[in-house]
């Protein structure tokens, strides 16, 4: 007598198809995932067009491969990635169930497991730029004092953004509380304790990957500007001059502002979202009735618009950066005109 299984069962697309219920793979797109699709579409366009302008800019200019602008990069790439392996299969294509095993393990994969692992490791890398940003500001020779340790905490950063992302996204399957079906596009959970195990995960991964990046973040550039303030005072009681007290306090009201727009896009743009998956896990019946009018796929959307906003303000926040960037609009403004 064979043992029976301790996950719920897998459901079979080749059955279905037996039965000549085809909607199974050859499901027909409601007037919303129309819209969505097209909607999602004009996001992949901005955030590859945007990410790959900033990341080329970085790459092409050697004064520009510094420490904070390499993480820049990365966060790009990241934003980059994140478009091809879920937006793009995701929301766009909206990949389903089919006879193939790999389309329905990517397909499974997609929505569990690759959406939390870029949303973290991007969020993980505007934590760590604001880390660098930290350095610079309170120790700006600790990078050309510390060479060999400059090389270690880099290695760790990026180990942080991208490995550790993506080991925690795929743990539910290492400790054995999901596995795929690999003819049907849905996860199979384990029958016991499933509704508890669900509600650890998300939210724990609530708070991994949004709480916890949002509070250093929001504690680095805090202290970011209590430093700019208090050199800025300190400046002041030491009778400096007027002109260059004028201008220190200018600088440290562009700091502010620009503290002001970093950590409020992010917080206007990721917080819903991750509010509402909170809600969802915890209370069902909620999560129920605000679902009729698709209120989790536009708040994916916003949390995803992330992706154009980060490098944007990076970018322009930038001096170097920003020239390089206006160089190169000029470079094309008047390739177009010569082609004209």
């Amino acid at each position: 007598m064979s043992t029976p299984s301790p996950y719920i069962s897998c459901p079979d697309v080749r059955y279905y198809l037996k039965l000549n219920l085809t909607f199974i793979i050859k499901k027909s797109r409601s007037q919303f995932e129309v819209d969505a699709t097209i909607v999602w579409s004009i996001l992949m366009v901005a955030i590859l067009t945007t990410n790959i302008v900033l990341m080329g800019v970085i790459c092409s200019k050697p004064l520009l491969r510094t420490q904070n602008n390499i993480l820049v990069g990365s966060l790009c790439l990241a934003n980059i990635l994140f478009c091809f392996f879920y937006i793009f299969p995701a929301k766009v294509i909206l990949i389903g169930n089919s006879i193939s095993p790999f389309t329905n393990i990517y397909c499974q994969l997609s929505h569990m497991v690759l959406q939390m692992a870029f949303f973290c490791c991007i969020n993980f890398h505007i934590c760590s730029i604001s880390l660098d940003k930290l350095i610079t500001v309170a120790s700006p020779f600790w990078y050309d004092q510390h060479k060999k340790y400059k090389l270690i905490m880099f290695a760790v950063i990026l180990f942080v953004c991208w490995v550790l992302p993506i080991f925690l996204a795929f743990l539910p399957f290492v400790i054995q509380w999901w596995r795929v079906c690999h003819y049907f596009c849905a996860i199979s959970e384990r029958k016991v304790n499933r509704i508890l195990y669900l509600q650890i995960w998300h939210t724990f991964w609530s708070a991994f990957m949004f709480l916890l990046p949002t509070v250093i973040t929001v504690i680095f550039y805090s202290r970011i500007f209590k430093i700019a303030k208090n050199h800025a005072e300190r400046l002041r009681t030491e009778s400096t001059p007027s002109s260059r007290y004028h201008a220190i306090s200018r600088s440290k009201l562009k700091a502010a502002k620009t503290v002001a727009i970093i950590v409020g896009v992010y917080l206007l743009l990721q917080m819903p979202y991750h509010i509402f998956q909170t809600i969802n896990i915890l209370n069902r019946g909620l999560s129920r009735i605000v679902d009729r009018y698709h209120l989790r796929e536009w708040l994916l959307f916003l949390a995803s618009c992330n992706s154009v906003c980060s490098p944007i303000i990076y970018g322009l926040h930038d001096k170097y950066l920003r020239n390089a960037l206006k160089h190169l609009g000029r470079r094309v403004v008047k390739q177009c005109k010569l082609s004209l």
